[in-house]
């Protein structure tokens, strides 16, 4: 029987919240801009942060044929930016319910095609371990995370009940972009968020994380990185010598591991990137065992077309075995995520 594929790293927004999105007016943030047809841009803080150009985007039937065409079995469904969480509080918690039982609705839909990762109203963070606990009562999988609240580092004491909930039900968390803390940085440089902004963002909070200690304190958290780990997979050297080197000056000396160790046991890179040297070289330090499906469908850096064929290309070239290559297609995330059989 042929490996069931399986994508950690793929969007989708519930109609309802998209339409809630532009029915705030550009004087808001965030908002969403209807251009007509099924295209629509999202906007925080003035800048363009997502663009839709599928039906699928918020279309699960459109979706589901999007799916079928690029060989795709099964996507954990997660709302991405603008997200609830950019909301006003009150907002934040209302649309984050909403957008659970959606995402809920969609796999009882689609059995077996979908599961869902929890949106929480991060700003909030009594109110996001509430909805973590409803998500787990409904059979979430794991947790969309970002790589800054509201411009809040993701490692700050107020967040940790949320961590904790999800290391005691062994959920994994997908850590994807946020408005990135060096947005300024990236204004004054006139570099698109999407190269570097996100990547970076993403980079410094999975690092973060294990500088201050948390994958010591909750000893089942995970974290699935998009972009292909951002930048920590190109950094190793580096990451473990800023530890050893000048650890001791920032307060992050007592840690149990090296943080390049740490990274390679409880963090899964996903392919969203499709360049074969940077996934090469990114197997090269985590192995098989730890590198996943990422497609970004249906966003415009995404490639869910090309993302089997990626796998299956970066195997031969780095002379993986089927068994190697099927980690990557989805054996992987069927364990890590606890899928059960295909019905």
């Amino acid at each position: 029987m042929a490996q069931r594929t399986v994508d950690a790293h793929n969007h989708w927004y519930p109609k309802e919240y998209l339409d809630y999105l532009v029915s705030r007016g550009e004087d808001q943030s965030p908002y969403m801009r209807h251009d007509g047809g099924s295209h629509y841009r999202g906007y925080y803080k003035g800048v363009a942060c997502a663009h839709i150009d599928r039906p699928g985007h918020y279309d699960l039937e459109a979706r589901i044929k999007d799916l079928d065409a690029s060989g795709l079995d099964t996507q954990l469904l997660s709302v991405t930016i603008p997200g609830p969480e950019t909301l006003e509080p009150d907002q934040g918690v209302y649309w984050a319910k909403k957008c659970n039982d959606a995402l809920k609705q969609a796999t009882e839909a689609y059995p077996g095609r979908f599961y869902f990762l929890a949106t929480l109203p991060w700003q909030v963070p009594d109110e996001a371990a509430k909805e973590l606990e409803r998500c787990h009562d409904m059979g979430c999988v794991g947790v969309q995370m970002f790589s800054n609240f509201n411009g809040e580092p993701v490692w700050l004491d107020k967040f940790h009940g949320i961590y904790a909930l999800a290391d005691k039900w062994e959920l994994p968390m997908l850590v994807h972009p946020a408005n990135p803390l060096t947005a300024e940085v990236m204004d004054t440089m006139k570099i698109p968020y999407q190269l570097w902004g996100y990547t970076l963002d993403t980079s410094m909070a999975v690092v973060s994380m294990i500088f201050q200690g948390l994958f010591d304190k909750f000893k089942k958290l995970t974290l699935v990185h998009g972009h292909l780990g951002g930048m920590v997979p190109y950094f190793v050297r580096r990451l473990a010598d800023s530890y050893k080197g000048y650890g001791k000056e920032w307060g992050i000396s007592d840690l149990s591991e090296s943080p390049d160790e740490t990274y390679r046991k409880r963090v899964y890179p996903d392919t969203t990137s499709f360049y074969l040297p940077a996934m090469k070289c990114c197997l090269e330090w985590v192995g098989p065992g730890q590198m996943c499906i990422g497609t970004d469908y249906a966003h415009r850096v995404g490639d869910p077309e090309g993302a089997i064929k990626a796998v299956k290309d970066l195997g031969d070239q780095a002379g993986l075995s089927p068994q190697e290559i099927d980690m990557i297609l989805g054996a992987n995330l069927e364990k890590l995520f606890k899928l059960p059989p295909m019905p």
